[in-house]
């Protein structure tokens, strides 16, 4: 029967197992000792009390072992991985690239249809052509205008510098 306790355990030096129980070596108890861990009465150490003050001398290393931190740290970072991998098979989310990529083709899809839309509507009329143009490119400049201030807002590098 293993008592290890982890990285908080006496070292392997320290311990040896008699019948399923732990015993520390004499120089792990002096150890103890001497942190003020436990304290000798009389002649030994009171059982009860030494198990007592060793778990919470165990406790109070697990609180403060950056071991301990960066543990828990990590199950946090791995705990919100899964919570992403499941919305993500869920379809409740999708990868920035995949956005932009759909984004691009359905802007790309309404510009060629807008650029296309005075032939269809106009004809043969060259001047309802011409005002149809001017429409779609002020709606293509409004539209510009405001994508450049939305980036703008949200503190994105300018088109030049994304390289």
């Amino acid at each position: 029967m293993s008592l290890d306790r982890g990285p908080l355990s006496p070292p392997p030096s320290a311990r040896r197992h008699w019948r399923g129980t732990l015993i520390c070596s004499r120089t792990y108890i002096g150890k103890l000792e001497a942190e003020g861990v436990i304290q000798r009465q009389g002649d030994g150490f009171p059982l009860d009390q030494g198990r007592v003050a060793y778990l919470r001398y165990l406790r109070r290393e697990r609180k403060q072992s950056p071991r301990g931190d960066a543990n828990a740290d990590f199950q946090r970072a791995k705990s919100e991985l899964i919570r992403l991998r499941i919305a993500e098979k869920q379809r409740q989310l999708i990868s920035l690239d995949e956005a932009i990529s759909t984004t691009d083709e359905m802007i790309g899809l309404v510009l060629t249809h807008m650029s296309g839309m005075a032939a269809r509507c106009a004809g043969p009329d060259l001047a309802l052509r011409r005002k149809i143009d001017r429409v779609v490119y002020e709606t293509r400049v409004a539209i510009s205008e405001a994508a450049t201030k939305l980036a703008d807002q949200r503190g994105e590098p300018p088109l030049d510098e994304q390289g």
